[in-house]
């Protein structure tokens, strides 16, 4: 499924991340249809069904932490996109190839490429 562009929705997903209490969430034992906190308080309750897994209470149960791990990995991604935007604006305002190594420099770690150097990566050096 692809979504078209919309406003940005990161702003409202992390208010409603930082609105729950800080804690952990887990699938009770015995009973994975009753999600709780670290202290046994329920947070939502799917319905009882005993020991059979229940993939919609594994989801629930792991919401915030993969939340928080997404819009973390967003996060990063936004950056790296916007040091690549960079990076291509310069190009096109000095008219002058780069390497893959010299770009990999300006949005990886110096010296340490994202891929294996390729032959021109070689020649260049």
């Amino acid at each position: 499924m692809h979504l078209a562009p919309a406003a940005d929705r990161l702003p409202e997903i992390r208010a409603r991340l930082a609105a729950l209490p800080d804690t952990a969430w887990r699938q009770r034992l015995g009973d994975s249809g009753l999600i709780e906190d670290h202290t046994g308080h329920p947070v939502a309750v799917l319905g009882t069904s005993g020991d059979v897994p229940l993939p919609a209470g594994e989801f629930i149960a792991h919401a915030p932490a993969d939340i928080a791990w997404l819009l973390a990995e967003v996060t990063r991604l936004r950056c790296r996109d916007a040091m690549v935007t960079a990076l291509h604006q310069q190009l096109d305002r000095s008219g002058h190839l780069l390497s893959t190594r010299q770009i990999a420099a300006v949005i990886g770690r110096p010296g340490r490429p994202h891929h294996a150097p390729t032959a021109a990566d070689r020649s260049a050096q």
